[in-house]
């Protein structure tokens, strides 16, 4: 069994090499994937809703 892999922002912000607020904005706007809040200050992706995401078959 693989276990699914967690990005902090950073992570994704390097991985699909957009700006902080372009993703802010994309999420807000339902472009982006929203990821999971695990506090009031952390937010995680999974590796595998990013990798959809820049192949381009991320639908929310």
């Amino acid at each position: 069994m693989t276990q699914e892999r967690l990005l902090r922002f950073r992570e994704v912000q390097n991985k699909v090499a957009l700006g902080r607020s372009t993703i802010w904005l994309w999420i807000k706007q339902g472009r982006f994937p929203q990821g999971m809040k695990l506090s009031q200050s952390v937010r995680v992706w999974h590796e595998s809703e990013i990798n959809r995401f820049i192949a381009g078959e991320w639908h929310e």
